[in-house]
């Protein structure tokens, strides 16, 4: 019988780390994603604005700032432009998330079809 218990025990202390370490998986919060920054166009922004708002706003907005329209999606509500040389990405990014309609303004990446694939780890 002794011998019994001991091997419960045993078995016990060592199935009680995996039974701990799966409840640590579930994760209340925003998904994490563990991914290098990458490397980024100098000068162009991807951005996506509310159909129901319309393109308008954000067309005044990129006449006023001075940027140039490089592409407007047709099958998304979203536009590609190039800022003007001399303005820092940083400050053109605030200035579009401020504008009325838009919904994200994000650099654009560059992915070269030779980089190696890297892994995203999610967390739920």
């Amino acid at each position: 019988m002794r011998n019994l218990t001991g091997i419960f025990v045993a078995l016990l202390l060592g199935f009680l780390p995996l039974v701990l370490s799966c409840g640590a998986a579930r994760h209340e919060g925003p998904l994490v994603r563990a991914e290098p920054e990458g490397e980024f166009s100098p000068n162009i922004l991807i951005i996506m604005y509310d159909e129901a708002v319309g393109k308008e706003p954000l067309l005044e907005a990129i006449e006023a700032y001075g940027a140039e329209l490089k592409y407007d999606y047709s099958l998304i509500p979203g536009m590609a432009i190039r800022i003007p040389d001399g303005k820092d990405i940083r400050d053109a990014l605030a200035f579009f998330k401020k504008v009325k309609g838009v919904t994200s303004v994000e650099r654009d990446r560059i992915i070269r079809l030779t980089d190696p694939v890297k892994p995203r780890l999610e967390v739920m």
